[in-house]
């Protein structure tokens, strides 16, 4: 299930699915530690005596964000009971309280007595096991806590507060959980439970005929209780609709400190800008980690979630805040690399919010088919290691902070350029094999290459801004040279393009004859070769014949036999949010005139029309349903989307001056 509103302060973040449940809560860090983990914090009403849950089908729900905050709003109908509910979430921005503000509207020509039921259901630390819930009198709220994770929850209406309780169990002994108990419209009032503890609360008000009622529920985490009823009295204090107001203005403030002159694009495509910028920075973790995607859905489906922070990943989110003018909130990430780097100089495949290790499937033995023995190399993607550095030198052009960079030159540029000098195959020249940008495949990519080649000749940059003129001549050297054998072991005449990647036995290279959308991208976005080169041409041509969607709904996919989230019953691989916006980054990056600048630009409209039902974007989309796959949201998808924005406004501004005005 989607995760279409994502809530953040960069210490407490929080999910909700599209039924308006809470179904992943973070903390002390972004992606880390998810004390729901996919869990339903459930909510359920009672009108004169009907009980309903709001995921049943009955309720007709749409889920949006308000205008340019992190203020989530989702709305409830059920025509046979003339009943709407409106849900205003966020997380406060100072302080990790979660607050929902509720408020029910009777539609109907009568009064109405209605009872409010939420149900919580944690996994603290990531276990259901070894957790305990009680309900303190003295607060009139719910503790569940574990160790050194604590979360209190309350709740005030108009007649008080919480004025009924249960804590059970839920998922454990053929229990489904204490939400059953509030079904008849009573809870049993059991008052502390402990293992895969869950809790409901509930909430009594009156409502007029035509009229309506409101209420308030809050989450408090907290590292120990002393500090949960902290919380809980400034909520009081402040009151939550303080709180829910102060946030609202504070996102809107941060939204629109540097907003660009979008000319001509139009509103739709304006909202998802500011949607998408809210959004990247809702990843970014206050120790400078970002995470790929908070949705813990593929849990479910699969051995591990997308909440970590992989380098090159997060290197792009960087470059995207650092090109909208927010380097204040990139400078941390660039810390966090400097400490997670090898002392050898490389990044490994991932890493949580905390710097500590990720997992990984990456090994460091492999074996091609074409092999008679297995050979050892690193477990990691060169390219992600290369890519922290080319969005440095963007972050450098953005900010024009020198003492930052020499700052970061010794433990960060230099390790890591010297890391990229040195790991190369002596016999061609070209990298040593790693694992590709998307995971799969290991040996010598095209992207890879073309990463590098950025990298080193953004080393080489900095190293003559600094004065370290050897260091920039070998730089810059290592990076010429390896553009040269990648043309001359990359590119298959056959194709008449560059393949996805290629193998050393020797001082043999072997091409696999697979076209991959990346090793365009990765021509151009690291100005590792120009469009006027044949070898440019001739991967272009490759790419839009053998990788854009054909009917459906358009899009292109990442590499020819693309099975990753394809059924069986497809015909064609999955269009992704980056990869299509990469091809009509490329056309507006080469755009001649404005004429055309502007025909391209409205092929923007492909993924403001992925929306659908949701204001977020996943990482892929069926072909012939354009339903969304894998995960939702996708940090990178946001990202690109306002690098595309971006560079559209850019060139626009370039194309629109005569010849001999610019500077």
């Amino acid at each position: 299930m989607a995760r279409p509103l994502y809530l953040s302060n960069s210490y407490l973040s929080v999910c909700v699915d599209e039924d308006g449940f809470v179904r992943d809560v973070y903390y002390p860090h972004v992606g880390l530690e998810n004390h729901v983990g996919g869990f339903k914090h459930r909510i359920g009403i009672q009108i004169d005596g009907q009980f309903s849950w709001l995921d049943e089908p009955t309720w007709q729900i749409k889920v949006n964000y308000q205008p340019r905050t992190l203020v989530g709003e989702t709305i409830f109908k059920r025509e046979d009971w003339q009943v709407e509910i409106h849900i205003q979430d966020c997380v406060y921005n100072e302080l990790p309280i979660f607050l929902r503000h509720i408020k029910i509207v009777n539609c109907q020509k009568q009064h109405q007595e209605i009872k409010i039921f939420f149900g919580q259901e944690f996994a603290i630390s990531e276990s259901k096991f070894r957790n305990t819930a009680f309900f303190d009198p003295t607060k009139n709220a719910v503790v569940h806590y574990k160790g050194k994770r604590v979360f209190l929850i309350n709740g005030q209406c108009e007649t008080g507060g919480i004025d009924d309780y249960t804590v059970g169990m839920f998922a454990y002994q053929n229990k489904e959980g204490s939400w059953r108990d509030a079904e008849d419209g009573h809870l049993s009032r059991n008052a502390v439970e402990h293992g895969p503890a869950d809790s409901v609360i509930r909430f009594s008000l009156s409502c007029q005929d035509q009229e309506e009622v409101e209420l308030d529920y809050w989450l408090c985490a907290a590292e120990n209780i002393d500090d949960a009823y902290r919380l809980n009295d400034i909520v009081l204090n402040k009151t939550p609709r303080a709180l829910l107001h102060a946030t609202q203005s504070y996102w809107s403030a941060w939204a629109h400190t540097h907003s660009p002159d979008f000319a001509d694009l139009p509103k739709s495509a304006i909202e998802l800008f500011y949607t998408s910028l809210l959004i990247l920075r809702s990843h970014v973790d206050h120790e400078g980690g970002i995470i790929a995607s908070p949705d813990s859905d593929m849990l479910f489906y699969g051995k591990d979630s997308y909440a970590y922070v992989w380098p090159r990943d997060a290197a792009y989110t960087a470059m995207v805040l650092d090109k909208a003018g927010y380097g204040n909130v990139t400078r941390q990430f660039f810390r966090f690399t400097k400490e997670v780097l090898h002392p050898d100089g490389y990044l490994h495949h991932k890493f949580q919010a905390d710097k500590s290790l990720g997992s990984t499937w990456h090994s460091s033995i492999t074996q091609q088919d074409w092999l008679k023995d297995r050979i050892l190399q690193l477990p990691i993607q060169e390219d992600e290691t290369a890519t922290v550095i080319f969005a440095l030198w963007n972050h450098y052009e953005q900010t024009r902070d020198v003492e930052f960079i020499e700052y970061l030159y010794k433990p960060l540029i230099e390790k890591a350029a010297n890391f990229m000098v040195a790991f190369r195959n002596k016999e061609t020249g070209l990298p040593i094999h790693s694992y590709d940008l998307w995971e799969e495949v290991t040996g010598v990519t095209t992207y890879t290459c073309a990463a590098v080649y950025g990298a080193l000749q953004a080393a080489a940059r900095f190293s003559e801004l600094l004065g370290k003129n050897n260091h920039a001549t070998t730089y810059r050297a290592v990076a010429n040279d390896i553009r040269r054998v990648m043309k001359k072991y990359l590119f298959d005449p056959d194709l008449n393009s560059f393949v996805r990647v290629a193998f050393i036995e020797g001082d043999q290279v072997k091409r696999l004859p697979i076209i991959d959308i990346s090793s365009l991208y990765g021509l151009w976005y690291y100005d590792c070769l120009g469009p006027d080169d044949p070898q440019f041409q001739g991967t272009q041509k490759a790419v839009e014949e053998k990788l854009r969607v054909k009917g459906g709904v358009g899009g292109f996919i990442r590499y020819e036999g693309d099975s990753y989230f394809k059924s069986t019953h497809q015909t064609q691989s999955n269009p992704w949010v980056i990869t299509t916006l990469w091809d009509l980054q490329r056309r507006l990056k080469f755009a001649s005139s404005t004429v055309e600048l502007k025909q391209h630009i409205k092929d923007l409209q492909w993924v403001i029309d992925r929306l659908g039902k949701y204001p977020l974007l996943a990482e892929q989309y069926h072909p012939d349903t354009g339903e969304p796959l894998s995960v939702l949201p996708l940090a990178w998808s946001h990202g690109v989307y306002i690098e595309t924005v971006l560079l559209y406004l850019q060139r626009r501004q370039e194309l629109s001056v005569p010849k001999g005005q610019g500077k």
